[in-house]
């Protein structure tokens, strides 16, 4: 097995000086093929699995993107592929427990197929992508989250016969400059602003598999969305960062300068971003949410616990009474946003009146919704050095009171939207009950179900008014009112 750490300083968004592909038809089949240094690549097929946040589903459009010029397409069917590739998480158990199983199986599918090819990136990849190719024999090699826009040459020496290695260096440059690269044929698209994050949450892995935080140019990243408006027909994007606060601090810059300058774009509807940091949430910044037009009125503010005394353990640099004050801030200068958070139930050793206080909190942020979570210990961080004695059952206990509770709050927040018309950019299908029915997301990021008005009339990515006629803690029913098609005039 080889390892190489430090290969390749240049990091994301750059490849070495290795072979280059170049495509060419087969004169006798009339197929295409591409040429990569002494090896030709026929058409083959990637089955490609994401876990996590947005931005690994980012990575994996960065990866599916390079893997057409190598003759790869995408597929559905994992039982079609030549190539598997999986993009991992290391923050949650359940994304990391998923993946596990799912890389077991590919035995299975190996021995079926002795030519499939098994990669591993991501999270994972980048903390025990060593240890991973030692011990899985089927998996042929692992790379890290600075290293994905080498996948091509990955692939090359795996199919040259150099298996079982692991690339996983840092990217070593002070400016840090991509493409955004999209797949899919959808008006939305994920952009990358920032990576990397300098916070040392003691619970959080992420500065361990992402690295410090670097950031785009402001000027870079308008002329990305400007590209992907003007020849992509992109309308909505979301902005990425592990903290996307701190965008710019190491360029003289800031969020809410690319913020206003992203509302000068024709054709762009919608900006939205995530995952934010309260502490670097700046009063510039909640004084654009009442200015800008194209920024969605919805916020992901994550505050992971209503207890001081937890915030303090957890490093989080903030107080609670910071952040509903920041909530109020908000509030007050768009009066129609809403906020969503992350809450961690049972941090460690987590006394009761701790927990009580984040349902406390609950009442006082009045949150739109919540993602919740049993706290998990992860390796290398902080918390991970200290003895828990908070057993799981009451871990489990404490989620399912912070869900409840949390439900009762969101239906009560919800009841007020029966009557009012929303417009939403349709992304989709879905069955209920039987009964096939299109669904989008508000402005506010709450999810519409309406029913057609014929059977084969084709929503997808229509921007249409929607009324709601009922609603719930977790959805909202509604009906067509005007369908707009693909372009708002």
């Amino acid at each position: 097995m080889q390892t190489d750490s430090g290969a390749n300083q240049t990091g994301l968004g750059a490849r070495g000086d290795g072979p280059r592909e170049i495509s060419f038809l087969d004169p006798e089949s009339g197929v295409q093929m591409v040429k990569m240094g002494e090896l030709t690549f026929p058409p083959r097929k990637v089955w490609i699995k994401t876990f996590g946040c947005q931005m690994n589903y980012h990575d994996s459009e960065r990866l599916l993107s390079h893997l057409k010029d190598l003759n790869f397409t995408q597929t559905q069917e994992v039982d079609d592929a030549d190539m598997v590739l999986f993009n991992t998480c290391a923050v949650r158990d359940l994304s990391n427990n998923k993946f596990y199983s799912k890389l077991g199986n590919m035995k299975h599918a190996k021995a079926r197929n002795k030519d499939l090819v098994v990669g591993i990136g991501g999270c994972v990849a980048q903390v025990e992508g060593k240890e991973l190719v030692k011990k899985y024999k089927h998996l042929d090699f692992a790379f890290g989250t600075d290293v994905i826009d080498q996948i091509n040459d990955m692939v090359y020496r795996t199919y040259a016969g150099d298996s079982k290695f692991t690339i996983n260096s840092w990217d070593r440059n002070e400016n840090f400059s991509i493409e955004t690269k999209i797949t899919q044929d959808s008006p939305q698209a994920f952009v990358n602003i920032i990576k990397g994050c300098n916070k040392y949450c003691s619970y959080c892995i992420v500065p361990y598999t992402r690295g410090k935080e670097r950031s785009r140019k402001c000027a870079e990243v308008v002329t990305d969305i400007k590209r992907l408006v003007e020849y992509s027909g992109i309308q909505e994007v979301t902005l990425l960062g592990q903290n996307v606060n701190s965008y710019g601090h190491d360029n003289g810059e800031n969020l809410a300068q690319l913020l206003l300058e992203l509302e000068k774009i024709d054709g762009l509807q919608m900006v939205r971003y995530t995952t934010s940091h309260p502490y670097d949430v700046s009063d510039e910044l909640v004084a654009v949410h009442g200015e800008a037009k194209k920024l969605s009125k919805h916020l992901h503010l994550p505050v992971q616990s209503g207890s001081n005394s937890v915030l303090k353990r957890m490093l989080r640099e903030y107080t609670v009474e910071h952040y509903l004050g920041l909530v109020e801030k908000l509030r007050k200068a768009q009066p129609e946003i809403v906020i969503s958070t992350d809450i961690i139930a049972g941090f460690l050793n987590e006394t009761q009146s701790e927990h009580q206080a984040t349902l406390d909190l609950l009442d006082q942020a009045q949150f739109d919704f919540i993602y919740s979570y049993v706290y998990s210990e992860r390796a290398k961080t902080r918390a991970a050095a200290l003895e828990d004695l908070l057993p799981k059952d009451i871990k489990g206990e404490r989620l399912r009171e912070i869900q409840a509770y949390q439900l009762a709050i969101q239906a009560k927040l919800r009841a007020p939207l029966v009557g009012k018309s929303f417009r939403v950019l349709v992304e989709g299908t879905s069955n209920m009950k039987g009964i096939k029915k299109w669904k989008g997301r508000t402005n506010c990021n709450r999810i519409v179900h309406f029913l057609p008005p014929a059977e084969d009339r084709d929503f997808q990515w229509h921007w249409v008014d929607v009324e709601v006629l009922s609603a719930t803690a977790l959805s909202c029913q509604g009906q067509l009112l005007k369908d707009w098609g693909t372009r708002l005039p």
